[in-house]
């Protein structure tokens, strides 16, 4: 306990102010109590915090401030502590109406009464506790992501930038190689994934050039002999110094995807087999019948110079039969690397076959060529394009009229590269929106139990693959009713 030697009025007079003069040159609040707990003293900083702008000296603190009064209060139990055992005390304690604030107390005996230190720390406490509450919801949002990450549906990897390293990855990815993370953590992408341009591809993202939805393919490590598929994305990830500090890695295997896409592909080639088949067959039909009755006029003719004649006439047909044989094989024959092709030779080849079926359909052929250049390109596909664009005009107009046909050089303008556009177009009764929109989609067909869906897709997909675009217009208007297709093709739209 604190205790002061007996002095004067006139020293304890002084040394009572110098004792204030002391506590207000003190930032804490400080007040006195008097074994009555009356204030007998509150510097400036103390004033501020409790006395609401009253004057509390001789008051007694509790029936200034009642709601302090309550079982298990701090305040009652440490100030009786102080004033009745002669011991310090020392809490932290929200102070209700009408202060509203949180204050940290520290308390002392004196000779008459006890001695109060507070300090208001209701900001410091509301940053503690919005930094605790950030704090939890940090690691709240890290374990939701980690979560996330761990059980995402495509896989999720992290590399070092120097050797491609796996940092991190999760189990979608792990599955990838029939793995768990924790066994391929610390190998290199190349030791797991020995796919060619697979290495290319991680310098220029190291290089700041993400790659996105990229088409991978290749063999895994751990399951050689497999081919498999993926699409993936692939980005730089930046340090504070702003330079490339890791590569982080999306990848979503497609094997059984484009496995089934490869096989409708390979059906839908079976198809335009069949209808080309058909054609053939008519088409070679029509000679070797002629053929067949030329032979027999001439062995019943009567002279020699009639029997020559039919049999010329013969000679005639069988070189229309060869001529429909010859460019037979060569739309079905695919080269193994891509050709130089004159785009007007394209065309030909699949008038040729199907001019039987014009002939009888009384279609109109309107060709016309304003191009001199060739397309390298992969002439089969590109035949199997343009054999499924005349084909439907074909059977837009079973009754007759108008096919055009031409080719012209162009330039995509979206790229700026040149190349040639091959029209093709009909005067039928044309396309309603509904069903332009979905004729590039697998299955969508017209033709009902006839149409197999895929030749519009197919078509799509090899003039992508050549880099060109496929698109069309329609129109069922009674004044210009009919519709047009479009074929861009770079003229390198295989590159050497």
């Amino acid at each position: 306990m604190a205790t002061f030697p007996t002095r004067t009025d006139g020293e304890a007079a002084t040394l009572l102010r110098q004792r204030e003069q002391f506590f207000e040159a003190t930032t804490d609040a400080v007040c006195f109590l008097d074994r009555d707990y009356c204030f007998t003293f509150l510097n400036r900083r103390a004033q501020e915090i409790v006395s609401m702008g009253l004057d509390l000296t001789g008051r007694n603190l509790f029936e200034v401030f009642p709601a302090t009064i309550y079982e298990g209060s701090p305040y009652v139990a440490s100030y009786h502590r102080s004033m009745d055992e002669g011991l310090p005390a020392e809490f932290e304690a929200f102070y209700p109406e009408p202060l509203n604030i949180w204050l940290r107390v520290q308390s002392y005996p004196t000779d008459d009464g006890i001695i109060i230190f507070f300090r208001d720390f209701t900001s410091e406490r509301a940053d503690r506790e919005a930094l605790q509450n950030k704090t939890l919801e940090a690691e709240r949002q890290h374990s939701e992501i980690e979560a996330i990450y761990r059980t995402a549906p495509i896989g999720l990897a992290l590399f070092d930038a120097e050797d491609y390293r796996y940092l991190r990855l999760n189990d979608r990815q792990a599955a990838f190689f029939g793995l768990k993370p924790e066994q391929i953590v610390g190998r290199t992408l190349t030791e797991m994934a020995p796919i060619p341009g697979l290495k290319e591809l991680f310098d220029q993202v190291r290089a700041g050039h993400p790659v996105i939805n990229y088409p991978l393919e290749g063999e895994l490590v751990t399951d050689p002999g497999e081919h498999r598929f993926w699409t993936v994305n692939y980005l730089p990830v930046y340090g504070p110094d702003g330079k490339v500090q890791a590569i982080s890695a999306a990848s979503l295997e497609i094997t059984h995807q484009r496995k089934a896409e490869l096989a409708l592909i390979e059906s839908e080639k079976l198809a335009v087999v069949g209808r080309l088949a058909s054609s053939i067959a008519h088409e070679i039909n029509n000679p070797l019948e002629s053929v067949t009755n030329l032979l027999y006029l001439a062995q019943v003719s009567e002279t020699l110079d009639e029997a020559r004649g039919y049999l010329h006439t013969a000679e005639i047909e069988l070189r229309r039969a060869a001529a429909i044989t010859s460019q037979t094989l060569r739309f079905h024959r695919q080269a193994t690397s891509p050709q130089l092709m004159n785009p007007r030779d394209l065309t030909d080849t699949v008038l040729s076959i199907y001019q039987g079926r014009i002939n009888n359909a009384h279609v109109r052929i309107e060709h016309r060529t304003r191009v001199r250049r060739k397309v390298h390109c992969f002439d089969g596909e590109i035949r199997q394009v343009i054999s499924n664009l005349i084909g439907n005009a074909l059977d837009a107009m079973p009754s007759g009229g108008r096919l055009l046909v031409r080719q012209r050089e162009a330039t995509n303008w979206r790229t700026g590269e040149p190349g040639v556009s091959i029209t093709i177009a009909d005067n039928a009764s044309g396309m309603s929106p509904e069903v332009q929109a979905r004729i590039f989609n697998p299955f969508f067909t017209t033709k009902g139990v006839t149409g197999t869906g895929l030749g519009l897709w197919v078509s799509k997909e090899i003039v992508q693959r050549h880099r060109g675009v496929l698109n069309v217009r329609s129109s069922q208007s009674t004044a210009h009713h009919g519709t047009v297709f479009t074929l861009f093709l770079p003229f390198d739209a295989v590159i050497r």
